[in-house]
């Protein structure tokens, strides 16, 4: 499989050991990377949509003008 690092191509199967080793690390991280990004693209609709029924939830701005003159 062929690979850029640093702008030049190589070909992991002429890697030593180790270098394949590494190599496979980085592939399995960059597909990690890949996973967290679209569970953070997820969360972010959830936070939105839980948002949203929230305000939905919230008291009416007449209801929270009451309970700040009963303060008083």
């Amino acid at each position: 499989m062929n690979f850029k690092i640093d702008n030049k191509d190589y070909d992991s199967e002429k890697l030593s050991d180790k270098g394949k080793i590494y190599f496979g690390k980085l592939q399995n991280l960059q597909v990690k990377l890949q996973q967290i990004t679209l569970e953070v693209a997820d969360i972010n609709v959830l936070k939105k949509h839980y948002s949203e029924l929230l305000k939905k939830e919230l008291p009416k701005e007449e209801e929270v003008k009451e309970v700040k003159s009963d303060k008083k």
